[in-house]
């Protein structure tokens, strides 16, 4: 089916028809928060179960197009939202019923993780009583000083951008593998501006994508937790063989330049018959290493990895600061 975008800001008619389906749960349009030239309605906030704070918004971004966002809000002020998509709001309201507030939130000692999710019917079914699914869209760790983020990209087969900043500033140096150690899938953090990025890889396709996402990202809140909670010295020596693991993982692409290289300046030294096989791969070994890259998730880092090492900081935060910066 094909939309085009809607020309004109929404009518008082248009805003009537729209809010009745919400109007009949008791949900009333918050006028100064809603948006009529952008075609966007906001719904007053109504209280939730455990102290939540639940908000709905209405946006029409296409010709008989609908999204429909429910941002769940606690008690100290973190949100997280969930998303459904078509073509009925009253449909798209029930659809949000489906999950639990509840369902949205992991905590533990020392931290929350806010998990975003999009509901749509499996399949791309599109009837009202289709069965639903709902995958992870964004997954937001609060621990201790620093939030972690993994936006899922809904594009199959590309890895999800990985984020980490400390709200308040106090902490300036983390260890490159900080994340690392928990696994293959888990990128090396590297610094830009006032946070660190990364990448964490994930299954091809859905609902194997988000599973493992939230399977990952709970893992790594118990990891972090685990890790702030004592001295930076405490990071290498529970996990030192982990880490040079890493170091070893992370120097491949490098070590598989210089292969090829040593092995292309040794071919001559060969003598391989005409009619070889050896030969027609050795041949065409550029086009298939190009090949090869393209088919990759991510393009390799060449790098030579700094040799791990225990932090000699008192603390994570910057009150204590570190003689050298860890690993």
């Amino acid at each position: 089916m094909q939309y085009h975008p809607p020309s004109h800001p929404l009518s008082h008619h248009e805003i009537l028809g729209l809010a009745a389906p919400f109007a009949r749960r008791g949900l009333h349009v918050d006028l100064a928060a809603s948006q009529r030239l952008e075609r966007r309605l906001a719904f007053k906030e109504v209280p939730g179960p455990d102290g939540l704070r639940e908000g709905l918004r209405l946006e029409n971004p296409a010709e008989g197009r609908y999204l429909l966002t429910r941002t769940l809000t606690r008690p100290d002020g973190l949100q997280v939202e969930l998303q459904t998509a078509g073509t009925d709001p009253a449909v798209l309201l029930a659809r949000l019923d489906t999950v639990p507030p509840a369902s949205q939130w992991h905590t533990g000692p020392g931290f929350v993780l806010a998990i975003g999710l999009r509901v749509e019917p499996q399949g791309g079914a599109a009837s009202a009583d289709a069965p639903l699914r709902s995958l992870a869209t964004r997954l937001e760790l609060h621990c201790d000083a620093l939030v972690l983020r993994l936006q899922v990209p809904a594009t199959p087969g590309i890895p999800a951008d990985l984020e980490v900043e400390a709200p308040q500033g106090d902490v300036h140096e983390l260890p490159e593998d900080l994340l690392a150690v928990l696994g293959q899938g888990w990128s090396s953090l590297w610094r830009v501006g006032a946070g660190w990025r990364g990448s964490f890889r994930l299954p091809r396709r859905e609902p194997a994508r988000s599973e493992h996402a939230r399977r990952q990202m709970e893992r790594a809140a118990a990891h972090l937790a685990a890790t702030l909670a004592e001295p930076p010295a405490q990071f290498h020596a529970r996990l030192a063989t982990a880490r040079w693991k890493v170091a070893a993982r992370r120097c491949v692409p490098l070590l598989g330049v210089a292969a090829l290289i040593g092995a292309s300046l040794a071919v001559p030294s060969f003598e391989i018959a005409k009619n070889s096989v050896f030969r027609m791969l050795i041949f065409n070994a550029p086009p298939l290493l190009l090949a090869l890259g393209l088919c990759l998730q991510e393009l390799p880092r060449f790098e030579l990895p700094r040799r791990p090492r225990p932090s000699t900081a008192l603390s994570w935060r910057s009150a204590a600061a570190a003689i050298r910066p860890p690993g």
